[in-house]
């Protein structure tokens, strides 16, 4: 499903995360470190579960239309 090249990030992305590591090396307020942390593991599981629902739905779409062309050979 995936290519090894899938798995490597663009330079934009790594720019962005370097900037974001940074800013985390750099603060010194616990509170919003937290906060911070709170909402990317939301963003994270939000991304996941929508990731897993194509891919459900992927699926099912590959899985019909192999059921159909099955059927359209046999007949």
């Amino acid at each position: 499903m995936f290519n090894s090249d899938d798995f490597i990030m663009p330079l934009e992305k790594e720019l962005k995360l370097k900037i974001i590591n940074t800013e985390v090396d750099e603060c010194s307020d616990l509170d919003a470190l937290k906060e911070n942390l709170k909402s990317c593991a939301k963003s994270l599981l939000h991304y996941q579960h929508l990731l897993a629902k194509i891919c459900e739905r992927q699926l099912e779409d590959e899985i019909l239309k192999a059921f159909q062309d099955l059927d359209i050979n046999q007949n």
